[in-house]
Protein backbone atom coordinates (compact mmCIF):
# COMPACT_ATOMS: atom_id res chain seq x y z
CA UNK A 1 0.00 0.00 0.00
CA UNK A 2 1.35 3.42 -1.09
CA UNK A 3 0.59 6.77 1.13
CA UNK A 4 -0.22 9.82 -1.37
CA UNK A 5 1.52 12.90 0.87
CA UNK A 6 -1.08 15.54 2.22
CA UNK A 7 0.16 17.95 -0.13
CA UNK A 8 -0.76 16.21 -3.12
CA UNK A 9 -3.81 15.12 -2.25
CA UNK A 10 -4.58 19.00 -1.03
CA UNK A 11 -3.13 20.08 -4.33
CA UNK A 12 -5.66 17.55 -6.44
CA UNK A 13 -8.64 18.26 -4.10
CA UNK A 14 -7.82 22.14 -4.66
CA UNK A 15 -7.71 21.36 -8.70
CA UNK A 16 -11.65 20.05 -8.64
CA UNK A 17 -12.82 23.43 -8.13
CA UNK A 18 -16.10 24.02 -6.00
CA UNK A 19 -18.18 20.99 -4.80
CA UNK A 20 -21.47 22.00 -4.36
CA UNK A 21 -23.71 21.01 -1.02
CA UNK A 22 -25.90 18.06 -3.05
CA UNK A 23 -22.74 17.11 -4.83
CA UNK A 24 -21.46 13.33 -4.78
CA UNK A 25 -17.33 12.41 -4.41
CA UNK A 26 -15.94 8.99 -4.51
CA UNK A 27 -12.42 7.68 -3.82
CA UNK A 28 -12.90 4.39 -5.59
CA UNK A 29 -9.63 2.89 -3.72
CA UNK A 30 -9.70 4.42 -0.29
CA UNK A 31 -7.37 2.47 1.50
CA UNK A 32 -6.79 4.17 5.10
CA UNK A 33 -8.64 7.39 3.77
CA UNK A 34 -6.24 9.79 2.83
CA UNK A 35 -8.49 11.73 0.22
CA UNK A 36 -11.65 11.65 2.17
CA UNK A 37 -9.84 13.00 5.71
CA UNK A 38 -8.57 16.00 3.36
CA UNK A 39 -11.81 16.47 1.45
CA UNK A 40 -13.45 16.44 5.33
CA UNK A 41 -11.22 18.79 6.57
CA UNK A 42 -12.13 21.02 3.66
CA UNK A 43 -15.11 21.45 4.85
CA UNK A 44 -17.24 19.07 2.58
CA UNK A 45 -19.93 17.27 4.45
CA UNK A 46 -19.40 13.41 5.36
CA UNK A 47 -22.76 12.52 3.67
CA UNK A 48 -21.46 13.50 0.31
CA UNK A 49 -18.60 11.29 0.31
CA UNK A 50 -18.15 7.53 -0.82
CA UNK A 51 -15.68 5.53 -0.62
CA UNK A 52 -15.00 1.71 -2.21
CA UNK A 53 -12.14 -0.62 -1.25
CA UNK A 54 -11.14 -4.16 -2.07
CA UNK A 55 -9.16 -4.37 1.47
CA UNK A 56 -11.67 -5.23 4.64
CA UNK A 57 -8.92 -4.38 6.67
CA UNK A 58 -9.78 -0.45 5.95
CA UNK A 59 -13.67 -1.15 6.63
CA UNK A 60 -13.57 -0.12 10.35
CA UNK A 61 -11.28 2.91 9.96
CA UNK A 62 -13.18 4.25 7.21
CA UNK A 63 -16.31 3.75 9.01
CA UNK A 64 -15.65 6.03 11.92
CA UNK A 65 -15.31 8.88 9.50
CA UNK A 66 -19.13 8.61 8.95
CA UNK A 67 -19.02 8.52 5.10
CA UNK A 68 -20.82 5.50 2.97
CA UNK A 69 -18.29 2.86 2.76
CA UNK A 70 -18.73 -0.50 0.83
CA UNK A 71 -16.09 -3.48 0.95
CA UNK A 72 -16.02 -4.48 -3.22
CA UNK A 73 -14.00 -4.48 -5.73
CA UNK A 74 -14.29 -1.32 -8.01
CA UNK A 75 -13.01 -2.79 -10.87
CA UNK A 76 -15.54 -5.45 -11.32
CA UNK A 77 -18.39 -4.06 -9.72
CA UNK A 78 -19.89 -2.17 -12.29
CA UNK A 79 -23.60 -2.33 -13.18
CA UNK A 80 -25.59 -0.29 -15.00
CA UNK A 81 -26.56 1.73 -12.13
CA UNK A 82 -23.10 2.98 -11.51
CA UNK A 83 -22.60 5.15 -14.41
CA UNK A 84 -23.24 8.78 -14.54
CA UNK A 85 -23.50 8.59 -10.77
CA UNK A 86 -20.93 10.63 -9.33
CA UNK A 87 -19.65 14.36 -9.61
CA UNK A 88 -15.96 14.10 -8.58
CA UNK A 89 -13.63 10.53 -8.07
CA UNK A 90 -10.40 11.23 -6.40
CA UNK A 91 -7.76 8.91 -5.57
CA UNK A 92 -4.93 7.26 -6.02
CA UNK A 93 -5.29 3.63 -8.08
CA UNK A 94 -2.95 0.59 -7.02
CA UNK A 95 -0.34 -0.20 -9.58
CA UNK A 96 -0.51 -3.63 -10.31
CA UNK A 97 0.55 -5.14 -13.85
CA UNK A 98 -0.49 -7.78 -15.84
CA UNK A 99 2.00 -10.38 -13.96
CA UNK A 100 0.30 -9.94 -10.51
CA UNK A 101 -1.85 -12.67 -8.40
CA UNK A 102 -4.83 -10.19 -9.06
CA UNK A 103 -4.55 -9.63 -12.63
CA UNK A 104 -4.09 -13.11 -13.15
CA UNK A 105 -7.00 -14.90 -11.15
CA UNK A 106 -9.46 -12.22 -12.80
CA UNK A 107 -7.79 -12.02 -15.96
CA UNK A 108 -10.73 -12.95 -18.29
CA UNK A 109 -13.59 -11.16 -16.22
CA UNK A 110 -11.40 -8.09 -16.87
CA UNK A 111 -10.77 -8.50 -20.32
CA UNK A 112 -14.88 -8.66 -20.65
CA UNK A 113 -15.17 -4.97 -18.96
CA UNK A 114 -11.64 -3.48 -20.53
CA UNK A 115 -10.46 -5.21 -22.90
CA UNK A 116 -11.39 -2.72 -26.01
CA UNK A 117 -9.96 -0.16 -24.21
CA UNK A 118 -6.35 -2.30 -23.70
CA UNK A 119 -6.46 -0.80 -20.40
CA UNK A 120 -2.95 -3.46 -19.37
CA UNK A 121 -2.35 -1.89 -15.58
CA UNK A 122 -4.76 -1.54 -12.76
CA UNK A 123 -3.80 2.26 -12.20
CA UNK A 124 -5.57 2.40 -16.28
CA UNK A 125 -8.49 0.45 -15.63
CA UNK A 126 -9.77 2.91 -12.66
CA UNK A 127 -9.36 5.80 -14.84
CA UNK A 128 -11.75 4.03 -17.45
CA UNK A 129 -14.18 2.71 -14.56
CA UNK A 130 -13.73 6.03 -12.57
CA UNK A 131 -14.52 7.95 -16.30
CA UNK A 132 -17.84 5.49 -16.33
CA UNK A 133 -18.71 6.47 -13.28
CA UNK A 134 -18.74 10.20 -13.49
CA UNK A 135 -21.56 12.33 -14.64
CA UNK A 136 -21.30 14.59 -17.79
CA UNK A 137 -19.58 17.47 -16.06
CA UNK A 138 -17.87 15.58 -13.37
CA UNK A 139 -14.54 15.83 -12.47
CA UNK A 140 -11.57 13.17 -11.78
CA UNK A 141 -8.68 13.76 -9.79
CA UNK A 142 -6.04 11.02 -9.64
CA UNK A 143 -2.10 10.06 -8.95
CA UNK A 144 -0.89 7.39 -10.93
CA UNK A 145 2.02 6.59 -12.94
CA UNK A 146 3.04 8.17 -16.28
CA UNK A 147 3.32 5.44 -18.38
CA UNK A 148 -0.17 5.80 -20.10
CA UNK A 149 1.23 9.42 -21.33
CA UNK A 150 3.52 7.36 -23.77
CA UNK A 151 3.62 3.88 -24.26
CA UNK A 152 2.20 2.36 -26.89
CA UNK A 153 0.43 -0.29 -24.98
CA UNK A 154 -1.92 2.82 -23.84
CA UNK A 155 -2.91 4.16 -27.39
CA UNK A 156 -6.51 3.28 -26.25
CA UNK A 157 -6.49 4.36 -23.34
CA UNK A 158 -5.73 7.62 -24.66
CA UNK A 159 -7.76 7.49 -27.51
CA UNK A 160 -10.85 6.93 -25.12
CA UNK A 161 -9.75 9.97 -22.51
CA UNK A 162 -9.89 12.27 -25.58
CA UNK A 163 -13.19 10.78 -26.66
CA UNK A 164 -14.80 11.03 -23.41
CA UNK A 165 -13.08 13.67 -21.35
CA UNK A 166 -11.96 17.57 -21.47
CA UNK A 167 -8.12 17.09 -19.99
CA UNK A 168 -7.82 19.69 -17.41
CA UNK A 169 -4.44 19.28 -16.32
CA UNK A 170 -1.34 17.01 -16.92
CA UNK A 171 1.24 17.46 -14.33
CA UNK A 172 4.59 15.68 -13.98
CA UNK A 173 5.16 15.01 -9.77
CA UNK A 174 8.32 14.53 -8.32
CA UNK A 175 9.84 11.47 -9.04
CA UNK A 176 10.77 11.15 -5.20
CA UNK A 177 7.11 11.85 -3.72
CA UNK A 178 7.38 8.46 -3.08
CA UNK A 179 10.68 7.43 -2.01
CA UNK A 180 10.64 7.74 1.27
CA UNK A 181 7.95 4.89 1.28
CA UNK A 182 10.81 3.05 -1.12
CA UNK A 183 8.65 2.75 -4.21
CA UNK A 184 10.15 4.10 -7.26
CA UNK A 185 7.70 5.62 -9.72
CA UNK A 186 7.26 8.74 -12.09
CA UNK A 187 4.25 9.77 -11.03
CA UNK A 188 1.66 11.76 -13.04
CA UNK A 189 -1.34 14.04 -11.32
CA UNK A 190 -3.79 14.23 -14.26
CA UNK A 191 -7.17 15.85 -13.75
CA UNK A 192 -10.44 15.30 -16.12
CA UNK A 193 -13.61 17.10 -17.12
CA UNK A 194 -16.63 14.43 -18.43
CA UNK A 195 -17.50 15.78 -21.77
CA UNK A 196 -18.68 12.75 -24.04
CA UNK A 197 -20.35 12.13 -27.54
CA UNK A 198 -19.80 13.36 -30.72
CA UNK A 199 -21.99 16.82 -30.17
CA UNK A 200 -18.93 17.52 -27.34
CA UNK A 201 -15.98 16.91 -29.86
CA UNK A 202 -14.93 20.32 -30.75
CA UNK A 203 -15.40 21.38 -27.43
CA UNK A 204 -12.86 18.80 -26.86
CA UNK A 205 -10.55 19.53 -29.35
CA UNK A 206 -10.56 23.00 -28.24
CA UNK A 207 -10.25 22.99 -24.85
CA UNK A 208 -7.01 24.42 -23.43
CA UNK A 209 -5.02 21.91 -21.42
CA UNK A 210 -2.55 23.02 -18.61
CA UNK A 211 0.37 20.82 -19.37
CA UNK A 212 3.43 21.15 -16.22
CA UNK A 213 6.67 19.17 -17.25
CA UNK A 214 8.39 17.18 -14.43
CA UNK A 215 8.19 19.10 -10.96
CA UNK A 216 11.01 18.63 -8.47
CA UNK A 217 9.04 19.20 -5.37
CA UNK A 218 5.22 19.64 -4.16
CA UNK A 219 6.16 22.91 -3.55
CA UNK A 220 6.02 23.55 -7.35
CA UNK A 221 2.52 22.71 -7.89
CA UNK A 222 0.82 26.00 -7.29
CA UNK A 223 3.45 27.98 -9.48
CA UNK A 224 5.70 25.82 -11.78
CA UNK A 225 8.42 27.19 -13.61
CA UNK A 226 6.97 26.09 -16.82
CA UNK A 227 3.23 25.68 -17.64
CA UNK A 228 2.11 24.83 -21.78
CA UNK A 229 -1.28 25.66 -22.39
CA UNK A 230 -2.29 23.61 -25.60
CA UNK A 231 -5.54 22.80 -27.20
CA UNK A 232 -6.00 19.08 -26.41
CA UNK A 233 -6.37 18.93 -30.54
CA UNK A 234 -2.47 18.79 -30.42
CA UNK A 235 -2.62 15.42 -28.87
CA UNK A 236 -3.55 14.38 -32.46
CA UNK A 237 -0.13 15.40 -33.52
CA UNK A 238 1.96 13.08 -32.53
CA UNK A 239 1.62 9.11 -33.18
CA UNK A 240 -0.61 6.83 -31.15
CA UNK A 241 -1.86 10.50 -29.49
CA UNK A 242 1.02 10.19 -27.08
CA UNK A 243 0.01 12.77 -24.35
CA UNK A 244 3.45 14.87 -24.64
CA UNK A 245 4.60 17.38 -21.83
CA UNK A 246 7.48 18.86 -22.92
CA UNK A 247 7.99 19.18 -26.57
CA UNK A 248 9.49 21.66 -29.29
CA UNK A 249 6.24 23.35 -30.94
CA UNK A 250 8.32 22.99 -33.96
CA UNK A 251 9.35 19.43 -33.25
CA UNK A 252 5.46 19.12 -33.52
CA UNK A 253 5.09 20.52 -36.91
CA UNK A 254 7.63 18.10 -38.13
CA UNK A 255 5.12 15.07 -36.96
CA UNK A 256 2.27 17.43 -38.53
CA UNK A 257 3.73 17.95 -41.56
CA UNK A 258 6.08 15.60 -42.37
CA UNK A 259 5.20 12.24 -44.21
CA UNK A 260 5.84 8.82 -41.87
CA UNK A 261 8.88 6.94 -42.61
CA UNK A 262 7.08 3.74 -43.50
CA UNK A 263 6.19 5.07 -46.84
CA UNK A 264 9.93 4.73 -47.74
CA UNK A 265 10.77 1.89 -45.34
CA UNK A 266 9.23 -1.63 -44.60
CA UNK A 267 9.62 -3.28 -41.51
CA UNK A 268 9.00 -7.07 -40.67
CA UNK A 269 8.09 -9.17 -37.66
CA UNK A 270 10.66 -11.98 -37.67
CA UNK A 271 10.33 -15.58 -37.12
CA UNK A 272 10.19 -18.51 -34.50
CA UNK A 273 12.44 -21.21 -33.78
CA UNK A 274 10.80 -22.79 -31.10
CA UNK A 275 13.96 -23.88 -29.92
CA UNK A 276 16.72 -21.59 -30.39
CA UNK A 277 19.35 -23.62 -28.50
CA UNK A 278 18.22 -26.71 -30.68
CA UNK A 279 18.11 -24.42 -33.95
CA UNK A 280 20.96 -21.48 -33.73
CA UNK A 281 24.05 -21.84 -33.63
CA UNK A 282 27.29 -18.87 -32.80
CA UNK A 283 29.96 -18.85 -35.54
CA UNK A 284 33.22 -19.68 -34.78
CA UNK A 285 35.59 -16.59 -34.47
CA UNK A 286 32.78 -14.34 -33.25
CA UNK A 287 32.27 -13.20 -29.42
CA UNK A 288 29.13 -14.79 -29.22
CA UNK A 289 31.39 -18.36 -29.29
CA UNK A 290 32.97 -17.00 -25.56
CA UNK A 291 29.42 -16.51 -23.96
CA UNK A 292 28.30 -19.90 -25.45
CA UNK A 293 31.70 -21.65 -24.36
CA UNK A 294 30.64 -20.32 -20.69
CA UNK A 295 27.03 -21.55 -20.94
CA UNK A 296 27.77 -24.47 -22.00
CA UNK A 297 30.38 -25.26 -19.00
CA UNK A 298 27.55 -24.22 -16.86
CA UNK A 299 25.11 -26.34 -17.84
CA UNK A 300 24.31 -29.82 -16.88
CA UNK A 301 24.96 -32.50 -18.69
CA UNK A 302 21.43 -33.68 -19.11
CA UNK A 303 20.73 -29.62 -20.69
CA UNK A 304 21.21 -29.53 -24.48
CA UNK A 305 24.44 -27.49 -25.11
CA UNK A 306 24.56 -24.25 -27.37
CA UNK A 307 25.75 -25.09 -30.62
CA UNK A 308 29.04 -23.76 -31.93
CA UNK A 309 30.32 -24.32 -35.87
CA UNK A 310 32.95 -23.85 -38.16
CA UNK A 311 33.22 -21.02 -40.84
CA UNK A 312 33.74 -23.75 -43.04
CA UNK A 313 30.65 -25.22 -42.01
CA UNK A 314 28.38 -22.19 -41.91
CA UNK A 315 29.23 -21.50 -45.33
CA UNK A 316 28.04 -25.25 -46.91
CA UNK A 317 24.48 -23.71 -47.70
CA UNK A 318 22.68 -25.85 -44.43
CA UNK A 319 23.11 -22.35 -42.41
CA UNK A 320 21.37 -19.16 -43.09
CA UNK A 321 22.64 -15.89 -41.27
CA UNK A 322 20.73 -14.53 -38.27
CA UNK A 323 19.67 -11.95 -36.59
CA UNK A 324 18.34 -12.06 -33.17
CA UNK A 325 20.96 -10.01 -30.79
CA UNK A 326 19.07 -6.63 -29.53
CA UNK A 327 21.79 -4.18 -28.21
CA UNK A 328 22.92 -0.51 -28.88
CA UNK A 329 25.65 -1.63 -31.74
CA UNK A 330 24.90 1.11 -34.68
CA UNK A 331 25.97 1.06 -38.12
CA UNK A 332 27.20 -2.54 -38.12
CA UNK A 333 27.49 -5.56 -36.39
CA UNK A 334 29.46 -8.83 -38.05
CA UNK A 335 27.08 -11.96 -38.07
CA UNK A 336 27.03 -14.59 -35.17
CA UNK A 337 24.57 -16.16 -35.13
CA UNK A 338 23.74 -19.09 -38.21
CA UNK A 339 20.63 -20.77 -37.84
CA UNK A 340 20.31 -24.28 -39.08
CA UNK A 341 18.20 -24.60 -42.70
CA UNK A 342 18.50 -28.03 -42.68
CA UNK A 343 14.98 -29.37 -44.51
CA UNK A 344 13.87 -31.06 -41.19
CA UNK A 345 14.58 -28.49 -39.40
CA UNK A 346 12.65 -26.04 -41.40
CA UNK A 347 9.84 -27.82 -41.26
CA UNK A 348 9.75 -27.07 -37.44
CA UNK A 349 10.19 -23.14 -37.47
CA UNK A 350 6.89 -20.58 -38.16
CA UNK A 351 8.32 -18.25 -41.10
CA UNK A 352 5.36 -15.80 -41.58
CA UNK A 353 4.69 -15.17 -45.33
CA UNK A 354 5.27 -12.44 -47.67
CA UNK A 355 8.15 -11.32 -45.47
CA UNK A 356 11.01 -10.51 -47.60
CA UNK A 357 14.29 -12.02 -45.66
CA UNK A 358 16.98 -12.75 -47.38
CA UNK A 359 16.85 -9.14 -48.94
CA UNK A 360 19.34 -6.28 -48.08
CA UNK A 361 18.51 -4.04 -45.80
CA UNK A 362 18.78 -2.53 -42.25
CA UNK A 363 18.08 -4.26 -38.90
CA UNK A 364 16.86 -2.48 -35.73
CA UNK A 365 17.43 -3.20 -32.37
CA UNK A 366 13.81 -4.25 -30.49
CA UNK A 367 15.41 -3.70 -27.33
CA UNK A 368 18.07 -1.29 -26.72
CA UNK A 369 18.48 2.33 -24.65
CA UNK A 370 19.00 4.01 -27.93
CA UNK A 371 17.46 3.54 -31.28
CA UNK A 372 20.00 1.21 -33.11
CA UNK A 373 20.34 0.80 -37.00
CA UNK A 374 22.27 -1.55 -38.71
CA UNK A 375 23.15 -2.82 -42.11
CA UNK A 376 21.85 -6.15 -43.08
CA UNK A 377 23.82 -8.01 -45.49
CA UNK A 378 21.42 -9.51 -48.20
CA UNK A 379 20.89 -13.25 -47.17
CA UNK A 380 19.69 -12.90 -43.54
CA UNK A 381 16.51 -14.25 -41.46
CA UNK A 382 15.67 -12.37 -38.38
CA UNK A 383 13.83 -12.97 -34.85
CA UNK A 384 10.53 -11.98 -34.10
CA UNK A 385 11.69 -10.83 -30.58
CA UNK A 386 15.33 -8.07 -30.41
CA UNK A 387 15.72 -7.67 -34.04
CA UNK A 388 13.44 -6.16 -36.65
CA UNK A 389 14.15 -6.09 -40.47
CA UNK A 390 13.59 -3.29 -42.46
CA UNK A 391 13.39 -3.11 -46.53
CA UNK A 392 14.09 0.16 -48.61
CA UNK A 393 10.87 0.47 -50.71
CA UNK A 394 11.50 3.68 -52.39
CA UNK A 395 14.99 4.28 -53.62
CA UNK A 396 14.53 8.01 -52.96
CA UNK A 397 16.45 7.07 -50.04
CA UNK A 398 19.50 4.69 -49.73
CA UNK A 399 20.19 2.23 -46.68
CA UNK A 400 23.49 4.74 -46.06
CA UNK A 401 21.19 7.54 -45.77
CA UNK A 402 18.64 5.82 -43.23
CA UNK A 403 21.63 4.79 -41.10
CA UNK A 404 22.20 7.98 -40.61
CA UNK A 405 19.31 9.30 -40.17
CA UNK A 406 17.77 6.50 -37.65
CA UNK A 407 21.61 6.36 -35.75
CA UNK A 408 21.47 10.75 -35.58
CA UNK A 409 20.55 12.17 -32.00
CA UNK A 410 17.77 13.99 -33.57
CA UNK A 411 15.72 10.65 -34.33
CA UNK A 412 16.93 9.00 -30.85
CA UNK A 413 15.05 12.05 -29.27
CA UNK A 414 11.92 11.61 -31.74
CA UNK A 415 12.07 7.71 -31.50
CA UNK A 416 13.23 7.13 -27.61
CA UNK A 417 12.33 11.01 -26.03
CA UNK A 418 9.15 11.12 -27.70
CA UNK A 419 7.82 8.00 -29.22
CA UNK A 420 8.89 5.01 -26.64
CA UNK A 421 11.07 6.16 -23.64
CA UNK A 422 11.40 2.67 -22.70
CA UNK A 423 13.90 0.41 -23.66
CA UNK A 424 12.01 -1.47 -26.01
CA UNK A 425 10.56 -0.03 -29.43
CA UNK A 426 7.89 -1.15 -31.57
CA UNK A 427 8.06 -1.63 -35.63
CA UNK A 428 4.82 0.29 -35.58
CA UNK A 429 6.85 3.14 -33.85
CA UNK A 430 9.47 3.28 -36.03
CA UNK A 431 7.30 3.40 -38.90
CA UNK A 432 5.35 6.31 -37.20
CA UNK A 433 8.99 8.94 -37.57
CA UNK A 434 8.55 11.56 -39.43
CA UNK A 435 10.84 12.10 -42.75
CA UNK A 436 12.03 14.87 -44.51
CA UNK A 437 13.70 14.07 -48.12
CA UNK A 438 17.23 15.32 -48.62
CA UNK A 439 18.69 17.58 -50.94
CA UNK A 440 21.51 15.68 -52.89
CA UNK A 441 24.06 16.93 -51.24
CA UNK A 442 22.96 16.31 -47.79
CA UNK A 443 22.27 12.71 -48.86
CA UNK A 444 25.80 12.59 -50.31
CA UNK A 445 27.46 13.65 -47.34
CA UNK A 446 25.36 11.23 -44.99
CA UNK A 447 26.24 8.27 -47.42
CA UNK A 448 30.18 9.01 -47.12
CA UNK A 449 30.20 9.49 -43.34
CA UNK A 450 27.76 6.27 -42.87
CA UNK A 451 30.25 3.97 -45.47
CA UNK A 452 33.17 5.56 -43.50
CA UNK A 453 31.76 4.04 -40.28
CA UNK A 454 31.04 0.85 -42.14
CA UNK A 455 34.21 -0.15 -43.27
CA UNK A 456 35.77 0.90 -40.32
CA UNK A 457 33.71 -1.54 -38.30
CA UNK A 458 34.18 -3.87 -40.64
CA UNK A 459 38.26 -4.03 -39.71
CA UNK A 460 37.25 -2.73 -36.37
CA UNK A 461 34.45 -3.72 -34.44
CA UNK A 462 35.48 -1.51 -31.58
CA UNK A 463 36.30 1.56 -33.70
CA UNK A 464 35.48 4.34 -32.69
CA UNK A 465 33.21 6.64 -35.05
CA UNK A 466 32.26 9.77 -32.78
CA UNK A 467 34.27 12.37 -35.12
CA UNK A 468 31.90 10.86 -37.97
CA UNK A 469 28.61 11.29 -35.55
CA UNK A 470 28.94 14.37 -34.67
CA UNK A 471 29.60 15.17 -37.96
CA UNK A 472 25.95 13.04 -39.20
CA UNK A 473 24.03 14.91 -36.00
CA UNK A 474 25.21 18.18 -37.03
CA UNK A 475 24.49 17.45 -40.41
CA UNK A 476 20.56 16.32 -39.91
CA UNK A 477 20.09 19.18 -37.04
CA UNK A 478 20.92 21.63 -39.22
CA UNK A 479 19.03 20.12 -42.39
CA UNK A 480 15.71 20.18 -40.58
CA UNK A 481 16.38 23.37 -38.33
CA UNK A 482 16.20 25.34 -42.15
CA UNK A 483 12.64 23.91 -42.84
CA UNK A 484 11.32 24.08 -39.15
CA UNK A 485 13.32 26.74 -37.43
CA UNK A 486 14.54 24.43 -34.44
CA UNK A 487 15.75 26.37 -31.86
CA UNK A 488 19.32 25.74 -30.30
CA UNK A 489 18.28 24.72 -27.14
CA UNK A 490 17.04 22.17 -28.76
CA UNK A 491 20.19 21.22 -30.08
CA UNK A 492 21.79 21.47 -26.51
CA UNK A 493 18.94 19.01 -25.24
CA UNK A 494 20.48 16.25 -28.37
CA UNK A 495 24.09 16.92 -27.39
CA UNK A 496 23.32 16.27 -23.88
CA UNK A 497 20.75 13.45 -23.50
CA UNK A 498 20.27 11.80 -27.11
CA UNK A 499 23.88 11.80 -28.30
CA UNK A 500 26.89 9.04 -27.94
CA UNK A 501 29.77 11.50 -27.07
Amino acid sequence: MVITPPQTVEYIISRLGEVKEDQKILDPCVGPGIFVKKLLESGIHSNQITAFDINSSFKTEIKQLDISFKEQDTLLALYPDSYNEFDFIVGNPPYLNKASTYVRINRSKLNKIYGKINAHETYAMFIVNSIWRLKEGGKLGFITSDSFLTLSTHKNLRRFILNNCKINEILLAPKSLFSNQNVSTSPVIIILTKCSGKKNKKARENHIMRIVPRVDSEGEYQSPSYINDLRQIKYNSLPFNIFYTDVDEKVIELFEKSPRLKEYLSGFIGMHTHNNRKYIAAIEGTELVNVFKKRNMKSKESIQKFKIIEINEFKTGEWKPYLKRGGGDQYYRPIMEALDWKEESIKNYDIPKNVPFEQEGIVISGVSSRLAARIMPRGCYWDSNKAIGFIIKNKVISIPYILGVLNSSLYNYLAKGIINNTSSIQLTGIHALPIVLPDDKTKERIEDLVKKIINNKRKDQNYNYVIEQKKIDNIIFNFYKNRFNFSFSLKDKLDESFAIY
